[in-house]
C-alpha cells in the first residue's frame, strides 16, 4: 500500500497513513464510525525532503490482518511545524466537519501595500486572532525575528475578511460572523489611533471552529523572509467547481 505523510494543524501532529489525502481528511473529520464532527486542516509532506523515523514507520505502518489500510500512525505531536522544512510541504487540505475535503495548491503571493488593517487567525504555534497593519509577509517576518524577545520559529495562519472594517472601524459588520464584534471594532480603532502599534490581539485562543466563509486571500506558512501561500478559491470557483465542499462548509453539522 502507498505511504502518505501528513502535517496536521488541528491538533498539531505528524502522521503516517495508507490513506490518500481525501480519505485521510474524511477520517480526521468523522472517524471510522461517522460519530465525530470536527474540521481539520493539514498538509501532505514529501518524505524525501525531511527526516522521518523510517524503521519505526516500516514497523508500525502495516495493514490490518483483514487487509484494511492503516489509517494513522503518529510520528510526532510536539513542536512539529518548526521541524518540517517548508520545501517538504506539498498541498494543503481543508476538511469540513462532515468529511468533505478541499485541496489547495500553493502559488506565488504578491502583497498589495495598502494602508489597511488585516485580520489573521493563527493555527500554529498558537491559536491567537490578531489584527495588524502588516501584510502577511511582513507579519511573518515580524513574529519570526528571533532577535526580538518575543518570537516564534515558524508561523502558520490564515487571513480573514474585514471588508469595509479594514479601512473604517466604524463601518457596519454586515454578514461577518465574528464573536464579540464590539471588541473587534475596539481593537481596530486602537490600531488606527496609534502610529507605532503594528498588531493588536483580538482573541487570545480560538475556542470554536473557523467559519471557512470568513477566509480572505488564503493560508500562509513561513519563517523570516521565506513563506508559502495557499490561496483560498474565489467565490465563483467555490460555487461552480467545489460546490459540494462549499455547501458543506456553509453548514454547521451536529
Amino acid at each position: 500500500m502507498d505511504k502518505h505523510f501528513y502535517l496536521v494543524a488541528t491538533p498539531e501532529s505528524l502522521i503516517a497513513s495508507h490513506l490518500n489525502p481525501f480519505e485521510f481528511g474524511n477520517y480526521l473529520a468523522v472517524g471510522t464510525k461517522k460519530n465525530l464532527r470536527s474540521q481539520s486542516v493539514f498538509f501532505e509532506v514529501d518524505p524525501e525532503k525531511t527526516n522521518l523515523p523510517v524503521n519505526y514507520i516500516n514497523e508500525k505502518l502495516v495493514a490490518y490482518g483483514n487487509g484494511e489500510p492503516k489509517r494513522s500512525v503518529y510520528l510526532s505531536i510536539y513542536r512539529v511545524f518548526e521541524k518540517i522544512p517548508l520545501e517538504a510541504l506539498k498541498n494543503l487540505y481543508l476538511a469540513t466537519d462532515d468529511g468533505k475535503v478541499l485541496e489547495i495548491k500553493r502559488k506565488e503571493y504578491y502583497a498589495e501595500k495598502k494602508a489597511e488593517i488585516h485580520l489573521y487567525q493563527q493555527y500554529n504555534p498558537f491559536s491567537t486572532m490578531v489584527a495588524s497593519k502588516l501584510t502577511p509577509p511582513e507579519f511573518i517576518q515580524f513574529l519570526t525575528d528571533n532577535i526580538k524577545p518575543v518570537s516564534v520559529p515558524k508561523l502558520f495562519f490564515v487571513e480573514l475578511q474585514l471588508n469595509e472594517l479594514a479601512n473604517d472601524p466604524s463601518a457596519p459588520l454586515k454578514n461577518l460572523p465574528y464573536r464579540n464584534p464590539a471588541h473587534l471594532r475596539e481593537c481596530l480603532i486602537k490600531l488606527h489611533q496609534s502610529s507605532e502599534r503594528l498588531t493588536k490581539t483580538v482573541i487570545r485562543a480560538r475556542k470554536t471552529e473557523l467559519p471557512y466563509r470568513t477566509i480572505k486571500d488564503g493560508f500562509f506558512i513561513g519563517e523570516k523572509d521565506k513563506f508559502l501561500f495557499y490561496p483560498f478559491p474565489s467565490q465563483s470557483k467555490l460555487e461552480n467547481e467545489y460546490f459540494s465542499w462549499w455547501r458543506s462548509a456553509l453548514v454547521q453539522h451536529v
